[in-house]
């Protein structure tokens, strides 16, 4: 049984004595889980006198060189976390015994040993870095107690640029949209940047305020997603080097379900792009999402409860149970909201893209769009999956996590041309 997935991304800020550290160095070892070894690489290095990186890679599991967080040395004592929104929060803990490192790993509760033994010193780590030619700067999207930080990308040159605003996906995605390895909307910015278009993007509201969010009785796809885009499209409107009317918006998956909502108050948005936008109630992906899984029998009862809760006319705002994670209100918002619908009535150019090997937002969806919005332009890329990164064979999500991915070329390509064409 393997539980972990393969994106383990962790980056360490830890206060510490500027004494060596004996934890310093490139480990190789193994966690333990039942009928078999899962091999594991930790490198660990010093960038300064009071902080350390970590990274973890997982052979077997494709991953390579993934940052790792909240790392604390306090001797004999280490511990550090992997992230990359990997569920189960999956934790090491263990104690340096000279040049091994033994204790349990921990995720979603489960707990299994680990041990680490010491290969030499740590090996230098190659980050991304930016384009040559593009440039840039913070920004920060809306105003208290909303504010949210995020990155402006321009290209070489002074301008005005046309301009894109990403809109997430669902979950506390950060600004590049990063899933283990995977950076998708970083990829998207640099690459439109290097085709002479900016773009603004920035960390969601419930990365950034989850935890005020999960105390909103009443939250709404507006309060996660449409407000602070509709905020994002104005801002960058104002910004000198962009051109006001070409401002355009890219939604990924919930992002690009959301399209429709966020045109209505968007006046401004030149034009749309949806990225493996959901085109049918979120319910009924979530339910198909769970079903393609194989669950256990009494599991998808579960699911397929919680589904007929969203749909029941006895759903009330009063309602205090959490159904799939989010308050009553989330679901009677979207009651009765088409996004392919909610999108023409925009009546402004849209694109259409979905990757042929995505299994969270399929073909079906992408066939909806297709007949509901025919005056838009429409695309699929064989071999792409939900991140819009090439896999092999089938899509398991696990691909995801995966060292050494970036969006691929096509997209950017097809996308700058498009907007440049509008």
């Amino acid at each position: 049984m393997l539980l972990i997935n393969p994106a383990l991304t962790l980056a360490a800020q830890v206060a510490m004595s500027v004494q060596p550290v004996p934890a310093l160095g490139y480990w190789e070892g193994a966690i333990h889980l039942p009928g078999a070894d899962l091999a594991i690489q930790i490198n660990l290095l010093r960038v300064n006198d009071r902080e350390l990186q970590g990274y973890i890679s997982i052979p077997a599991q494709m991953l390579k060189d993934s940052k790792l967080e909240d790392i604390v040395v306090n001797l004999p004592e280490i511990s550090f976390r992997m992230s990359g929104r990997i569920p189960g929060n999956p934790t090491f803990k263990g104690r340096v015994e000279g040049d091994a490192i033994k204790g349990d790993f921990t995720q979603g509760g489960y707990s299994f040993a680990f041990d680490l033994k010491y290969v030499g010193e740590a090996k230098p780590i190659v980050e991304a870095s930016l384009p040559k030619g593009i440039a840039e700067r913070y920004i920060t999207v809306g105003k208290s107690p909303w504010e949210l930080p995020g990155t402006l990308t321009l290209p070489e040159g002074n301008g005005p640029f046309p301009a894109v605003v990403l809109v997430h996906g669902s979950g506390p995605n950060d600004r590049d949209e990063r899933i283990g390895d995977s950076h998708t909307f970083r990829d998207i910015a640099w690459g439109l940047a290097e085709k002479g278009i900016a773009a603004l993007r920035y960390d969601k509201r419930t990365f950034v305020h989850g935890a005020k969010c999960a105390e909103q009785k009443n939250l709404t796809l507006n309060d996660e997603t449409v407000d602070d885009a509709v905020l994002a499209v104005k801002l960058a409107s104002q910004i000198q080097e962009i051109n006001s009317g070409k401002v355009f918006v890219i939604g990924h998956s919930l992002g690009g379900y959301a399209l429709g909502r966020i045109a209505e108050s968007a006046t401004g948005a030149a034009g749309f792009v949806s990225l493996a936008g959901a085109a049918r109630p979120l319910e009924d992906l979530i339910q198909e999402q769970f079903s393609s899984k194989g669950l256990p029998e009494n599991d998808m009862k579960k699911v397929n409860e919680s589904v007929a809760k969203v749909k029941s006319k006895d759903l009330t705002a009063d309602t205090s149970e959490l159904t799939f994670g989010v308050p009553a209100s989330y679901w009677l918002d979207l009651r009765g909201y088409d996004p392919v619908a909610s999108l023409a009535r925009a009546k402004r150019p849209v694109l259409i893209l979905q990757g042929e090997a995505d299994i969270q937002v399929t073909m079906t969806d992408f066939a909806l769009w297709k007949k509901g919005l025919s005056k838009a332009e429409h695309k699929s890329f064989p071999k792409l999956n939900h991140l819009f990164m090439p896999v092999e064979g089938k899509s398991t999500g696990m691909e995801y996590y995966a060292a050494g991915q970036s969006v691929d070329a096509s997209v950017i390509q097809t996308i700058a041309a498009w907007i440049k064409a509008h």
